[in-house]
């Protein structure tokens, strides 16, 4: 008994966890460019869009591009798609 309720728990969580993390689809949408605005000043950068993964949608939605100030010292890596095999899955950006 106090194995299957072990198990029971155990696949419990499993399932937790794989709900809450990002997906994987067979190809990368099409990232539909927007139009930046001016520049707010020259302490601003522009960070790229990217994609958020959607559980109750099970896919991605595009998230546009925005201006920041900069951070000294910190650089930025754009975000990207990594593919595997089970597909294609984004990877965020760091600041």
């Amino acid at each position: 008994m106090k194995k299957l309720i072990f198990i029971t728990i155990l696949a419990g969580f499993a399932l937790f966890f794989s709900a809450c993390s990002a997906g994987y689809v067979s190809e990368e949408p099409s990232y539909i460019e927007v139009n930046r605005s001016p520049r707010p000043s020259s302490d601003y950068i522009w960070i790229d869009g990217g994609w958020v993964w959607r559980n109750n949608s099970r896919n991605y939605q595009q998230r546009d591009g925005y201006w920041t100030k900069q951070n000294n010292g910190r650089g930025h890596k754009k975000g990207h798609w990594q593919k595997s095999q089970r597909g294609y899955r984004w990877e965020e950006s760091r600041r």
